[in-house]
């Protein structure tokens, strides 16, 4: 396949405010618009909410919306992250994971607060999910509220010092076993992509999730360094992955934030995601 001289770039990995994002979906499109992306992946934590009106605002600003989710899996006693494009938010198997973990983001949100109350400070949940357009209430909006009523200097610190693994606040998280949401991703006629796998030290259990239903791998996301792209990219050749990358973008909150765009790839892998879809 011969790969054009300045071939379009395609942005995979992007969080709105249906989720843990900054930006609306309009503003999340109208960025990467001015970024010159061709196309960008909505891949929200938990909820493909956004993805109606990022379609609209890509209809709008004449930008390609890949839609997508991300979900949060648990096997072998660590935590990997599962991207799935083009799956059918209303296909039963999916639904009833996401309601399950939308109720689950709920009750830890409650139980957080509650620790923070036991700490001396006042959060009402309607304040946290001010914060979020849909059913995923995450940390970052609680630390959030925490920067804006002046609990912390920032709301890296908030993470820091109370909602941060390990800290006083801090609640775990349903776990989704990841050979069933790559079943359920299938069911909903979705691609599962495992994704940023440079951050989780479990290369060893790719395999198994190749022989699971595994389909991609995010080679390129701002976590992985030069070498770690050199290693994902011979997995996928060895185990006939799908390619895909991006930026990750959230926007402000903990740490460094890259901008939508930071992390691209060309046109063509997508071009093998589609095709995948229509198999």
């Amino acid at each position: 396949m011969s790969i054009p001289m300045f071939e379009k770039r395609v942005d995979l990995h992007n969080h709105t405010n249906f989720s843990d994002g900054v930006l609306s979906p309009f503003q999340l499109v109208k960025a990467a618009k001015e970024k010159g992306i061709a196309a960008l992946g909505i891949t929200d934590h938990d909820t493909m909410e956004g993805i109606a009106p990022a379609e609209a605002a890509g209809q709008k600003y004449n930008l390609e919306i890949i839609p997508g989710i991300e979900l949060s899996t648990s096997s072998w006693g660590k935590e990997f992250h599962l991207l799935g494009y083009f799956c059918d938010p209303s296909a039963q198997q999916l639904k009833n994971i996401l309601d399950t973990m939308a109720s689950d983001r709920q009750k830890r949100m409650k139980k957080m607060i509650a620790r923070l109350e036991n700490l001396g400070l006042a959060i009402d949940i309607r304040e946290v999910l001010s914060q979020t357009k849909g059913r995923a209430p995450g940390r970052p909006h609680l630390a959030s509220v925490l920067h804006q009523k002046g609990y912390c200097r920032t709301p890296a610190e908030a993470f820091q010092r109370y909602i941060g693994n390990g800290c006083p606040a801090f609640v775990e998280r349903f776990k989704l076993d990841l050979f069933k949401a790559i079943n359920s991703l299938h069911a909903a006629g979705g691609i599962p992509v495992l994704a940023h796998p440079g951050i989780y030290n479990g290369d060893r259990f790719i395999s198994s999730m190749v022989k699971g239903g595994l389909k991609g791998i995010e080679v390129y996301h701002p976590d992985h360094s030069p070498k770690d792209e050199i290693r994902y990219r011979q997995l996928a050749q060895k185990y006939n992955l799908l390619i895909t990358g991006g930026s990750d973008y959230h926007g402000g909150g903990i740490g460094t934030a890259p901008a939508v765009g930071t992390v691209t790839i060309g046109y063509h892998y997508l071009e093998k995601l589609k095709r995948m879809v229509l198999r």
